[in-house]
């Protein structure tokens, strides 16, 4: 969802969102280019298809370490091809990756959040009020694997899931754990397109005073 501030600026929406299956696996994105970087709206796209393009190529057992690399290589090429530099089209890169057995890996780059129900609540990564103010951890800029926060979690029950959102939801979250409970519960509830249209309205009508921030959000739930 675009955000006010670049509706009145007529500017681009600057997150990406992608959810993919194939053969066993499945596999969701959320990226958010950075505001302050011209081509920040290519650089999230690409981050997006370059998640779903290495992932379905690799085993699930492959290392963390080298599925981070392999995607952000795979992002430098797609921007080679159009002669854009990383720093013009910096990105955060939040995705989660799992199977039919409910195995899920989850990996995130820069702000923003990924939270999950599973045996117990939790979140990946640090919040950004946690962070130094001056420290920039997106594709683009981060070149160390240390940058990256990484976890593994069994979604193995009806109420199990994940939401993975840019920091324009999770900064004015007030309780994460209810937010994703609510909207894991109303997932399982209701058809995807009565899901969407409860979550573009409640976007819509962000209640934060003066938001002004693209909003964007991706939601897993086990189904079995």
């Amino acid at each position: 969802m675009i955000g006010p501030r670049n509706l009145r600026e007529k500017k681009l929406n600057q997150d990406a969102v992608m959810h993919r299956f194939w053969k066993n696996n499945w596999c969701i994105a959320v990226c958010d280019g950075m505001g302050s970087k011209p081509l920040s709206h290519i650089g999230s796209s690409l981050a997006c298809q370059s998640v779903y393009e290495v992932l379905k190529h690799c085993d699930f057992s492959l290392a963390e370490k080298e599925v981070a690399k392999k995607i952000y290589m795979y992002w430098l090429k797609l921007l080679k091809d159009k002669n854009i530099l990383p720093t013009d089209a910096a990105t955060t890169c939040l995705f989660a990756w799992g199977n039919r057995q409910g195995n899920v890996r989850l990996f995130q780059l820069g702000d923003g959040a990924i939270y999950y129900q599973s045996e117990s609540f939790g979140h990946v990564g640090v919040k950004s009020d946690d962070l130094f103010s001056n420290q920039t951890n997106a594709l683009g800029y981060s070149k160390k694997w240390d940058d990256w926060s990484y976890k593994e979690i069994d979604l193995t029950d009806p109420n199990h899931g994940i939401i993975l959102m840019t920091d324009g939801i999770s900064e004015d979250l007030l309780n994460e754990r209810r937010f994703t409970s609510a909207l894991i519960q109303k997932a399982t509830l209701h058809s995807v397109r009565r899901l969407k249209k409860y979550i573009q309205h409640e976007l819509i009508h962000w209640p934060t005073p003066q938001h002004s921030d693209d909003k964007s959000i991706g939601i897993v739930f086990w189904k079995k």
